[in-house]
């Protein structure tokens, strides 16, 4: 049987590279990232997929298929590692394309690899992101409310991107199957795609440690002094920090359980403080440091160019040397970025975050931050883009009941506040004198579509 397999596909051959080169003794921990990060992504698939037999992706079964795997306590834990293990995998893929920036192996002749990674990054944001949705809560919704706004925000084709995210105006049913599709089929499909071609290099290039070993081989020294067998002594150290790893994604599932919050609620009549997830709140937090002209920089222009200079830095770097000590400005540069990054974060963690329009009087609005999340929720329902009177785009709101700097005479205040019969929007409560106040102001400013 030995035999037979390996006349097909020659394993004797990747095994001996991978178990039989030797690895310096001061090889690090640090340098196993990426297998903790394979780990966390083995145990997203395992626990996944046994929430998906029990889950339920509509908007009617979705909450109660949660709170059904709640009720047994084996699969509240699996429900509660799969929450947690999402968080871990963010961190562990961010601070393995760290730790691989700080020993310069993306440098030639691994640019492919370091490419590979930058997609595996992408890839765990989205699955990160897409999960969020799915227990249809109101934590996910908002969240996924706040973070498909984003998107709006891409100049030309900002509305197109929100509506496609959504699968329409605003956040649905359609929009929850739509996730479970990308999170459950897509992403992980993107992921695997990226892995294989990321392991193979890994393997047949060795890991960048390993490099000065080979290259005093190559000058004829005997380098046994200064190695390890990759088998059993790094083999070892790996599966130690795999341990800790899965201890403590399992202890803090344990102790700290994933919690189940009210159902979600599209009118949002508990106020619930609408916010992204976690780890976009660097991002998010910065819109309160930039004017509202300048928020395409901020949700659009920047993670654009960070993302740009990840996929190009191979070709970018032009110094030759990987050694830390020789690159003092790229490590400056990323280290302030770094630093940026994590206060950017924890400010829009201990922070409220930016209001949307139900949440106080706005003075001086945005369409797209603050009308616009409102007339979705609350009126495209009936005046959507197939209706008579359709009102989910600024250009039908403009042409539609709006007078430019005359709040008072636009029938969309009218209509809104009772004077003008029947008041908006029909079939639900009325909106808040808050949220009238804030479109007014934005009609009195011009109703531009900012």
């Amino acid at each position: 049987m030995k035999q037979w397999f390996e006349e097909r596909f020659h394993l004797a051959q990747g095994l001996a590279s991978l178990f039989d080169h030797p690895v310096p003794k001061r090889s690090s921990f640090l340098d196993y990232l990426g297998f903790a990060t394979l780990f966390a992504f083995i145990n997203q698939a395992v626990t996944g997929i046994l929430l998906a037999t029990v889950y339920t992706p509509s908007a009617e079964g979705a909450y109660a298929s949660i709170k059904l795997i709640q009720a047994v306590p084996v699969g509240n834990f699996v429900r509660s590692l799969h929450a947690w293990g999402a968080n871990f995998m963010v961190v562990l893929v961010v601070l393995h394309l760290l730790r691989v920036f700080y020993e310069g192996a993306y440098k030639r002749p691994r640019e492919l690899t370091w490419v590979m990674g930058v997609i595996l990054l992408i890839g765990t944001l989205g699955l990160a992101f897409t999960g969020y949705l799915l227990p249809w809560d109101q934590e996910g919704y908002w969240a996924t409310v706040v973070g498909s706004a984003m998107a709006g925000y891409v100049p030309f084709i900002g509305n197109f991107l929100v509506g496609l995210l959504r699968s329409g105006a605003q956040v649905t049913g359609a929009t929850l199957t739509f996730f479970y599709s990308v999170h459950m089929l897509m992403l992980p499909a993107l992921v695997l795609l990226a892995f294989g071609p990321h392991f193979f290099f890994v393997l047949r290039q060795g890991m960048a440690c390993t490099d000065e070993l080979s290259e005093a081989r190559k000058r004829g020294k005997d380098v046994a002094s200064e190695s390890l067998p990759f088998w059993p002594d790094v083999a070892f150290r790996m599966i130690l920090v795999v341990i800790l790893v899965g201890a403590a994604m399992w202890i803090l599932a344990a102790v700290y359980p994933k919690g189940l919050g009210a159902p979600a609620d599209a009118l949002n009549k508990a106020h619930y403080i609408p916010e992204p997830a976690w780890y976009f709140f660097g991002v998010y937090q910065m819109l309160k440091y930039f004017p509202g002209s300048l928020d395409v920089l901020a949700m659009v222009g920047l993670p654009l160019i960070f993302f740009v200079v990840l996929f190009a830095l191979p070709w970018l770097d032009r110094n030759p040397s990987r050694k830390p000590r020789r690159r003092p400005l790229a490590l400056s540069v990323a280290g302030v970025l770094t630093a940026g990054l994590i206060l950017l974060t924890y400010q829009g963690m201990m922070s409220v975050p930016k209001a949307l329009a139900d949440n106080g009087v706005i003075a001086h609005p945005s369409f797209k931050k603050d009308i616009e999340p409102v007339l979705q929720n609350q009126c495209s329902a009936c005046h959507g883009s197939t209706s008579s009177y359709p009102l989910d785009n600024y250009a039908d709101v403009l042409k539609r009941d709006v007078i430019p700097g005359n709040a008072d005479g636009s029938k969309l205040i009218q209509k809104l506040e009772g004077s003008v019969k029947p008041q908006m929007p029909i079939g639900k409560e009325p909106l808040s004198s808050d949220q009238i106040q804030t479109i007014r102001n934005w009609i009195a400013d011009g109703a531009k579509d900012n």
